[in-house]
């Protein structure tokens, strides 16, 4: 993907990174994701780890293609609505509201305690690299005057 300027660099660089970092803790951290799926019950028990482990390979790797200007910025964009939709989701269940019943340090202690803030995060991440796919394809498709 060609950059044009310093600020747009700066954008895509910043998408790209928000892609690594997610890809990273997916695969350091696959329990948060399956809890997250389990919880909301949007995914049967049984493919809870086949599916935590593979949203994050899939943002990563379409990160990886879009760095090499394989494709677009737009399996990153869908990558990011997956994680906004499954801590939407939850959100919108109140599996965020504390109900004293999880012990400090649990992995739904953690979760749950981090889940409104990461879901505002993540939102704004989703609309700067929704804007940087539009400005992308925008600058592509620019009519032609004639020159007459």
């Amino acid at each position: 993907m060609k950059t044009r300027g310093y600020f747009h660099h700066f954008v895509t660089s910043f998408v790209l990174m928000c892609a690594a970092a997610l890809t990273v803790k997916g695969f350091f951290l696959p329990e948060h994701t399956g809890l997250l799926l389990t919880d909301t019950g949007i995914v049967p028990a049984m493919y809870v780890e086949p599916i935590a482990f593979a949203i994050p390979l899939a943002l990563g790797i379409s990160a990886l293609t879009a760095y090499l200007g394989i494709t677009t910025l737009l399996p990153v964009v869908a990558g990011f609505g997956i994680h906004i939709a499954l801590s939407g989701l939850a959100l919108y269940q109140g599996l965020h509201f504390d109900c004293g019943c999880y012990l400090p340090g649990s992995v739904q202690s953690d979760v749950y305690s981090t889940l409104e803030p990461q879901f505002l995060i993540m939102l704004l991440v989703l609309l700067v690299s929704a804007a940087l796919y539009y400005f992308n394809n925008l600058a592509n498709h620019r009519p032609v005057t004639p020159a007459v």
